[in-house]
């Protein structure tokens, strides 16, 4: 059997995907994350995701940025997006405060790789107010109908005062 040349491209981008995944995985697995997202810059986990049905493959990147008001914080997102023809999709910020209960997030459109609908590119609003205490958020990748995509989403736990 004889591969061409696109063919062998998409096999080797599929393969370094899964190897992405899987060590974004591996490392994840290694320690939760805990800090307060007042400390400027604490990192999410990486969100590896596929969009389907293109041949479409994202890494989000997410960073907490300080928010003045307390029990808030702000989520800048880049998106690294590789293949061809990607269609337009979501990317969501959920959280839920462990002390309280409270659960919410929100999300943005992602086009040509560009997260739209961002203040200086940094996700903020009600959806990113879980209020003080200890909180769990996570990045989620959502195709046009917000349904959850192919993903390992990208997760950070810390404290909000």
């Amino acid at each position: 059997m004889t591969f061409n040349r696109k063919l062998l491209q998409q096999l080797l981008t599929r393969a370094g995907v899964i190897a992405a995944v899987t060590a974004a995985g591996v490392v994840g697995l290694a320690a939760p994350s805990t800090a307060i997202p007042h400390d400027p810059g604490f990192a999410f986990l990486p969100t590896l995701t596929r969009l389907i049905p293109t041949d479409c493959s994202a890494i989000i990147d997410a960073v907490t940025v300080r928010q003045e008001k307390a029990g808030t914080f702000g989520v800048r997102v880049k998106v690294t997006q590789t293949g061809e023809a990607c269609s337009d999709w979501k990317v969501a910020v959920r959280f839920k405060n462990l002390d309280s209960g409270y659960a919410d997030g929100q999300q943005h459109r992602v086009v040509n790789g560009v997260v739209q609908d961002t203040v200086d590119g940094v996700i903020v609003g009600f959806g990113t107010a879980p209020g003080v205490g200890r909180v769990e958020a996570r990045i989620v990748a959502l195709d046009a109908q917000d349904r959850e995509m192919e993903q390992i989403s990208g997760t950070a736990t810390f404290t909000l005062s």
